[in-house]
């Protein structure tokens, strides 16, 4: 191939990798049509000075913001458009102090060590209470719930798995179980699994109601905070990080934490460069029958299970059933998802009716290579922190707070996570294309799993 035409490629797959999802549907969703109004913000006009800028209004950049002002750290908090915009106001709105599948302690302890990864653990264990608990201290009216999280077993054969996953986080002190398949069923409401893995710290909520109410929280202890702000350019000044804003304004900081996830605005295009960029499908119901609850997580917990391309869902308080995921195109539609993951719902929950979407709605998430946090260099005083990976909101909340304790002069040693320099995945251009490529494959590992705990043997 020439390298005209390498780079002709290059550059369809470097559009992809930026452009926002197919059409945007951010004022689409349940969580917009029932949260509280965001506070009022605007615009930065003109020049200030503060002693920490943070740029992203997610989860994770408002908690920081929040816990930073509670330090009497002077912050600045920017947004590009409003808070909670990107991933943090489109999701299920699941608190899961857990990571993925397959990211237990011990795992978390040879990737980073023993002493960082026990620190991780213990901040992600308890950040399904920290998150419960900021809901209680700032009056957040999210809607939020503290039922639970479940996991349950698609396949009989993860019942080891299970087993080991639950002695490791009790090793740690943290209140999970192991739930039997009769349980199981019992707490879902289908037959087609095969025992759980239950976290009573975990919950729901309206995401976007939540970071809404973080950020408000964080103007109370008097965080400045922007929207429609975008940072355009970084740089050193005089000692400090210059930061300027389109529309005019500037920024100058001793310290820079960018939070942008996967939505970054080209301020450190190495650390943008190390995630997987994936766009992710919700849709909400009309109000159910109420009786259906009665069969159907009838503990109100929020369930997402083992699958690669794993079915998750929960109740509303209005008795909506709210669940999503991936599509295999990277040009899928929240139309297509209106189909797709009711569908799935209406397979293994055969005593509901046929669902339909009332609300549907897409955003774009990010996962590091290794769906691990990064706090990564990117200059003198700057850092560029990812932490979602799919299951983000009490990672994030977590994080936040270890972060601003860490920037209002608290040692490295005290990180639940590493310093390093970022790590951009091969070929970035191509990633928005990889969960895409693997889906497929990773749903017939599913059904192949799924008919071999039902002694169904597949055609080949």
């Amino acid at each position: 191939m020439s390298a005209r035409k390498r780079g002709y490629s290059a550059n369809i797959f470097e559009t992809l990798a930026k452009a926002p999802p197919s059409t945007e549907t951010f004022g689409s969703s349940l969580w917009h049509a029932e949260a509280p109004p965001a506070p009022e913000t605007g615009p930065i006009v003109g020049d200030m000075d503060v002693d920490v800028a943070v740029v992203g209004g997610g989860f994770l950049g408002a908690s920081t913001a929040l816990h930073l002002a509670e330090s009497g750290v002077d912050v600045a908090l920017i947004e590009a458009d409003e808070a909670g915009f990107g991933a943090s106001g489109r999701n299920t709105g699941f608190v899961v102090p857990n990571l993925l599948t397959g990211l237990d302690p011990r795992v978390m302890k040879n990737a980073l060590g023993p002493d960082t990864g026990d620190r991780l653990c213990l901040m992600l264990g308890e950040a399904g209470d920290l998150v419960f608990d900021l809901i209680e201290k700032h009056g957040i009216d999210c809607r939020s719930s503290q039922s639970g999280w479940i996991q349950p077993l698609h396949s009989p054969e993860k019942r080891a798995w299970l087993e080991d996953r639950v002695a490791q986080w009790q090793a740690l002190g943290r209140p999970v179980k192991a739930l039997s398949r009769d349980e199981a069923v019992a707490e879902i409401g289908s037959d087609g699994y095969h025992g759980a893995f239950l976290d009573p710290t975990g919950g729901h909520l309206n995401p976007l109601a939540y970071v809404r109410g973080l950020t408000a929280a964080a103007i109370r202890n008097g965080a400045k905070v922007f929207s429609s702000s975008r940072a355009t350019e970084m740089s050193r000044d005089g000692g400090k990080w210059l930061l300027r804003i389109e529309g005019g304004g500037t920024v100058r900081a001793d310290r820079v934490l960018l939070t942008t996830n996967v939505s970054g605005q080209g301020l450190s295009k190495p650390a943008e460069g190390t995630q997987f960029p994936i766009t992710l499908f919700q849709v909400a119901t009309p109000p159910l029958d109420p009786e259906l609850r009665k069969s159907v997580l009838p503990n109100n917990r929020c369930s997402a299970d083992t699958r690669k391309d794993l079915i998750a869902f929960r109740w509303t308080p209005d008795n909506r059933i709210v669940t999503g995921g991936l599509l295999a195109s990277p040009f899928g539609s929240a139309e297509r998802a209106r189909t797709h993951h009711l569908r799935r719902l209406n397979e293994i929950l055969p005593q509901l009716p046929k669902l339909e979407a009332e609300y549907a709605w897409q955003g774009r998430l990010g996962a590091a290579r290794d769906f691990l946090p990064r706090l990564m260099d990117i200059g003198d005083g700057a850092w560029s922190a990812i932490a979602c990976n799919g299951r983000g909101m009490a990672m994030t909340t977590g994080l936040g707070k270890a972060l601003a304790r860490w920037l209002s002069g608290g040692s490295n040693e005290q990180l639940p996570v590493s310093i390093t320099k970022p790590d951009p995945v091969a070929l970035p251009g191509l990633a928005p294309l990889a969960f895409s490529v693997w889906l497929p494959l990773n749903r017939w590992k599913d059904k192949r799993d799924v008919a071999r705990a039902r002694g169904i043997k597949l055609k080949s």
